[in-house]
């Protein structure tokens, strides 16, 4: 690897709050970014949901989709916040922990673009902005 070049954690809060800059989201404005955990029972997902919402963080449980092969159950965390560095490096680190507290993936973290009022999008308005720890980009689902 070229000594110049940096390992960037795309769930770090520099990096969601660079993401949600670089395309045009007003970071003064409140966000709901939703965080990804994924487990292999419903009882882990379960636990670590109660956990989460035990610190103010919005859980939701799902069941693996029917006609899927993988068979683990997602926890979404919503956090309607203000998007804060301080806080969100805080909630990646409590979702790596959660993950592996559960023996589960922490799988990123997902939000709508909040642009004033007015403003033209630099992608296309209803958009959302992912990103994961498996890819060192974001991906934009529009």
């Amino acid at each position: 690897m070229n000594k110049d070049m940096e390992i960037v954690n795309p769930n770090s809060g520099t990096s969601i709050l660079e993401q949600l800059q670089r395309f045009g989201s007003d970071v003064n404005r409140k966000h709901e970014i939703s965080f990804w955990l994924y487990f292999h029972s419903e009882e882990s997902a379960r636990q670590a949901a109660h956990c989460a919402e035990a610190t103010g963080l919005k859980p939701e449980v799902t069941p693996p989709l029917k006609d899927s092969s993988d068979s683990k159950w997602l926890c979404l965390l919503y956090c309607p916040h203000v998007p804060d560095e301080s806080l969100l490096d805080g909630i990646g680190q409590f979702c790596t922990k959660l993950a592996s507290d559960f023996n589960g993936t922490f799988d990123g973290w997902e939000t709508r673009l909040e642009l004033e009022e007015g403003q033209n999008p630099i992608i296309p308005s209803n958009a959302t902005l992912k990103s994961a720890p498996s890819a060192a980009s974001e991906a934009i689902q529009g």
